[in-house]
This record gives C-alpha cells, structure tokens and sequence, in this order.
C-alpha cells in the first residue's frame, strides 16, 4: 500500500478519534491548498515526456480505462445489491 494512503488513512483515524487535531493542522492544510497545483506539475510533466508513446498504446490506454471502470462499477452495484439483501434481512 503506499505511503500518502496509509499517511491519509491514519489521518483520517486521528480526526475521527481525537477532533482536536484539527485545529493543528488547519493552518498546514490550507496553505497545501493553496498551492495545490504544484503538485500536479510533475505528472504533467509525465504525460509531456510520454506523449508520443501514449498515443502510440492510446487504444490500450482507453480499453484499459473503459474496462476497470465498468469493473469497478459492477463490483460497487454488487456489493451494494448484497449488503441491501443482508440489512433488510437482518430486520424484523
């Protein structure tokens, strides 16, 4: 699992175990907002670098796309669909 995941995820549990953090790291976060669009400097970068090679495996590229998407939305609907079987189940 990366880094900035596990670092988001352990964020996300101290918010919600101790809310008072939040006001530390309010003024960190606001200014990463700020200067939120320097991070994507180096994936633009990427993309630039590559070009030519994106447009040479663009059809891979959008079936690829295309296809974890509609995986990913199955996947969602189905466990959707199971968890609503086992709430209504669960109820008298």
């Amino acid at each position: 699992m990366p880094g900035p995941v596990v670092g988001l995820a352990l964020l996300l549990l101290t918010l919600v175990l101790k809310p008072s953090v939040l006001g530390a790291i309010k003024p960190t976060a606001q200014t990463l907002l700020q200067h939120l669009s320097l991070l994507f400097v180096p994936a633009g970068v990427g993309v630039m670098l590559h070009l030519q090679r994106l447009g040479n495996e663009a059809l891979a590229i959008g079936v690829a796309l295309v296809v974890s998407t509609l995986v990913g939305l199955a996947s969602a609907a189905l466990t959707m669909a199971w968890l609503m079987k086992r709430t209504n189940r669960s109820q008298p």
